[in-house]
């Protein structure tokens, strides 16, 4: 039987190569998006792990670890960078022989080498020589200008610990990791620490931990998992790895950090506890990875379906040449048994070599659009998906071209069915009214998630929202559904022009062809269904990306809120300086640290006249009031959608929060009135939980944590912000635009590009339509060519011979761009709300992108033109005479 198909397939290569491509084109298709959508999720890992500043803090379980030798052996661990031990306490700071002039501090001890390893710690002295000052401290009463310090331990248990001289300043107003709980069920939430001083380690380790062993004893707090505040006095070890170390994937990443947890505990079995500060944004890395596969991966799947659909028309073609090779093969006496073995043989056989096929052009055409070769880029996993995918693909398109001809391969050869002709073309889906069921099931999907509610954002520490995706299987219903009602109603239009009882007499061949095609609308309906579903994918894809890259540019510019934003370079921060003429308007935004119950949150405050002339985008209130009520009432409120939910507050209630929460000689209490809730309220990064008027702030008002600016009309800003970076501000402050801001709580889906999936699919979209097109001139050629020899015998030449041919192509190419353009946006609108779970703002309803619809539009008539042109070619080279022969 093997040998008979090499035989069979040796002698009719192009019957192989057709079955091939049948396979390969929705292997292709669907292979390529998983590869597009695999390597952009390998970014989501460093993106996630950008913005943390200690990977591991090994926390001694005892105020009597040795500290030096945990660090040695944690420093032996593979992919560990470097160690630096770390002490922290509260302390009081004052000046020698004063009584007055002492402020509570958090004092902190690190080797000189910190400074190095870590950036977002900046010193203006020696550490080794001295104690190192924050404005705070340095600003404090009695300490200003100060040339030594005293520092003794605070509580109940007070003692002098040591006499230091001031060897410069220290900005730690970055240093979050610092701040941050080490332990416990609030790890990771920040503390605020408005007075910092830092020494060297060996003087903490020498002077202070003595001292701090006699205060509390050995046991310290830090182990405690109920934990809510900074421990009293830690002992720690802060571990650098190697980013590189991490799995591109961040599901795997996460798996990695937990192990390599693991294995730095084992270094000190029992002296410490390790904290993974990579473990959160590893997680949500992780869940957006999944969302973004299960995304792309449905907005792909209709691509491969069509791609499917086509292959099996084109393989379709193949029936008349397969009938009389069976006709043959039984007159030489084989059976039915064997002939259905031969069919499926030689399927396999297509079958294999297609969906090999299918994967080589997947991975040559992402590895061009990506720009680096994504086979050798991708790890084991990815592979091995995407291999299991295509042959999954390729068995299941296989298995679709096999089933008829199994079928047709077990009738008997004897037997002979006659039939009436149905009096219009009935295929299967419109007996089986497909098109309405899945218009049905389409509109169910989205009446179910109306009724619940919406697609609703949530909180980035939330749960997984795959599970909100299926509402993207309604665009998929309706992709089908509207397309094969759209084919539906033209048939039933062309089925009433062209009933015997209005038939007109026929003057002209052009009249003639007409008629011809609408009694006959088997092939051009074949050929329309697939041109709209392909125009229809193609055009959904690229207005999806074109709106997910607008929804990208919204959600960047919400989170810098104005041309410039200016950050102070030095602590204390000083006044804002002249700006020159470039910028027209400024405010001032301070971050208010606060707590409410047990939970810290931040509240943002700004001054409402200069935010309205200076923010480029306003707040989006979704209840309530905004900027107005907050002007009129110092004591107003406005608080986030989450934190309204959290605590189960709308606009009229009041708010109890203590502000400096952590700042023992300045927190309050205060009561608010809620006035508004929002989603948004620029500048969203950092975001704020909530928002009031500078004029409700109780006195000292802090210093801006940042100034938004505006640039004059007429202006570039990109120039205004490069001759701020060049001028004498930038010793003040430091300039960021939107181009350069490093957001640091973006969700990693939105940091993705898919300009690259949308050319993929685009050219997808348009070789479908195309070859559709070119199947349906292949199918004519096939099926027409004794009626083409009989209009040639009554007079009619090449040209009339091949104006119906030409109509019926004109006609499909541009039936399926007028229905598949506006359909394909249609869905866009649909699928691009699920964006308003990643973005701060809500999505455009759409973003229409023109250039690249007219390119696509552009492509599809001309290479339509070129498959039709080569499938026709054999009717202007017809032989009339054997074909009226064989008639």
């Amino acid at each position: 039987m093997w040998w008979l198909v090499y035989q069979v397939n040796r002698r009719a290569l192009s019957r192989l190569a057709l079955a091939s491509v049948a396979v390969a084109l929705p292997v292709a298709v669907l292979a390529s998006t998983l590869l597009f959508v695999d390597d952009n999720v390998r970014v989501m890992t460093s993106v996630a792990l950008q913005p943390v500043q200690v990977e591991m803090r090994a926390l001694a379980t005892s105020l009597q670890v040795d500290m030096p030798r945990v660090a040695r052996d944690l420093s032996a661990t593979p992919h560990v960078q470097h160690v630096d031990l770390f002490g922290s306490a509260d302390v009081v700071v004052g000046t020698p022989g004063a009584s007055s002039g002492r402020v509570s501090a958090r004092l902190y001890g690190v080797p000189p080498a910190y400074f190095r390893h870590h950036h977002w710690v900046r010193s203006t002295g020696d550490v080794s020589r001295g104690a190192l000052l924050n404005g705070a401290v340095a600003a404090s009463p009695g300490l200003g200008g100060a040339s030594r310090v005293t520092i003794e331990l605070r509580g109940d248990v007070s003692t002098r610990v040591l006499t230091l001289p001031v060897a410069g300043r220290v900005d730690a107003r970055d240093a979050t990791t610092w701040d941050a709980i080490p332990a416990g069920e609030v790890q990771g939430d920040i503390a605020v620490v408005p007075r910092v001083i830092v020494v060297s380690y060996d003087t903490f380790s020498r002077h202070v931990l003595p001292q701090l062993l006699r205060a509390y004893g050995p046991a310290t707090v830090v182990t405690n998992p109920g934990l809510s505040e900074l421990p009293p006095a830690s002992i720690e070890a802060h571990v650098a790895v190697d980013h590189h170390a991490y799995p591109s994937d961040p599901g795997q990443a996460v798996t990695w950090s937990a192990q390599m947890r693991r294995v730095l505990e084992r270094r000190a079995p029992g002296d410490i506890i390790v904290a993974d500060n990579t473990a959160e944004p590893l997680t949500e890395a992780s869940v957006d990875a999944t969302n973004a596969k299960t995304l792309f991966l449905l907005l792909g799947i209709p691509g491969a379906l069509v791609a499917g659909a086509l292959g099996l028309a084109g393989a379709a073609a193949l029936a008349e040449a397969n009938r009389r090779e069976d006709a043959l093969l039984r007159l030489r006496g084989a059976t039915d048994a064997q002939l259905v073995r031969l069919a499926v043989n030689n399927g396999v056989l297509a079958g294999a070599v297609g969906t090999v096929i299918g994967l080589a052009v997947a991975v040559a055409g992402v590895s061009a659009v990506i720009g680096h070769g994504v086979w050798s880029a991708l790890p084991n996993g990815p592979r091995i998906v995407a291999i299991g995918a295509a042959i999954a693909a390729g068995a299941i398109a296989t298995t679709a071209r096999l089933v008829p001809l199994i079928r047709a391969g077990r009738r008997s050869s004897l037997a002979v069915e006659r039939r009436a002709l149905p009096g219009e073309w009935m295929p299967t889906w419109r007996r089986s009214r497909l098109d309405v069921v899945a218009l049905v099931v389409g509109l169910m999907i989205l009446a179910g998630n109306l009724l619940a509610g919406g697609l609703k954002p949530l909180p980035v520490q939330g749960a997984a929202v795959a599970l909100s995706f299926y509402v993207l299987l309604a665009p998929i219903a309706l992709w089908l559904a509207l397309a094969l009602l759209s084919v539906r109603g033209l048939l039933m239009l062309l089925a009433r022009q062209s009933r015997p009882d209005r038939s007109r007499p026929l003057t002209t061949w052009r009249s003639a062809i007409t008629r011809w095609t609408a009694r006959r609308p088997a092939l051009p309906a074949i050929a329309l269904t697939l041109g709209i579903l392909a125009v229809a994918f193609g055009t959904q894809v690229l207005t999806f990306v074109s709106t997910y890259r607008e929804a990208k540019h919204a959600d960047a510019h919400a989170a810098i809120a104005a041309d410039i934003r200016l950050t102070p370079a030095t602590d204390p921060v000083q006044p804002l300086p002249d700006l020159g003429p470039g910028v027209v308007a400024t405010t001032p935004i301070r971050f208010i640290p606060a707590r409410s119950g047990s939970d810290r949150k931040t509240i943002m405050a700004v001054d409402v006249s200069s935010y309205r002339t200076t923010a480029t985008m306003g707040p989006q209130i979704v209840r309530g009031a905004g900027l107005d009520a907050l002007a009129r009432d110092p004591s107003a409120m406005v608080v986030s959608d989450e934190i309204a939910k959290d605590f189960a507050i709308s606009p009229g209630d009041t708010f109890p929060v203590t502000i400096f929460p952590d700042d023992l000689d300045l927190s309050q209490k205060m009561n608010f009135h809620v006035v508004g809730v929002y989603r948004s309220f620029p500048p969203n990064d950092p975001f704020s939980e909530m928002v009031m008027s500078a004029a409700g702030v109780p006195a000292p008002v802090p210093t801006p944590d940042m100034w938004l600016a505006r640039v004059g009309p007429g202006r570039s800003v990109d120039a205004v912000a490069a001759a701020l970076r060049r001028g004498p501000q930038s010793r003040v402050v430091s300039v960021s635009t939107i181009s350069d801001l490093v957001r640091k709580q973006q969700r990693t889906l939105t940091a993705l590009n898919l300009g690259g999936l949308g050319r993929i699919e685009a050219v997808a979209g348009v070789v479908i339509a195309a070859l559709g097109v070119g199947v349906l001139g292949a199918f004519i050629t096939l099926e027409r060519r004794r009626e083409f020899a009989l209009l040639r015998t009554v007079g009619a030449d090449t040209r009339a011979v091949l104006a119906g041919p030409l109509l019926e192509g004109a006609l499909t190419t541009g039936g399926s761009l007028l229905i598949g353009l506006p359909l394909g946006v249609f869905l866009s609108i649909l699928s691009v709300r699920v964006l308003g779970l990643f973005f701060s703002l809500p999505p455009p309803v759409v973003s229409v992108p023109v250039v690249s619809l007219i390119a696509l539009s552009v492509a599809v008539v001309a290479l339509s033109a070129v498959a039709l042109g080569l499938a026709l070619r054999r009717v202007s080279r017809l032989d009339v005479a054997p074909l009226l022969r064989d008639q």
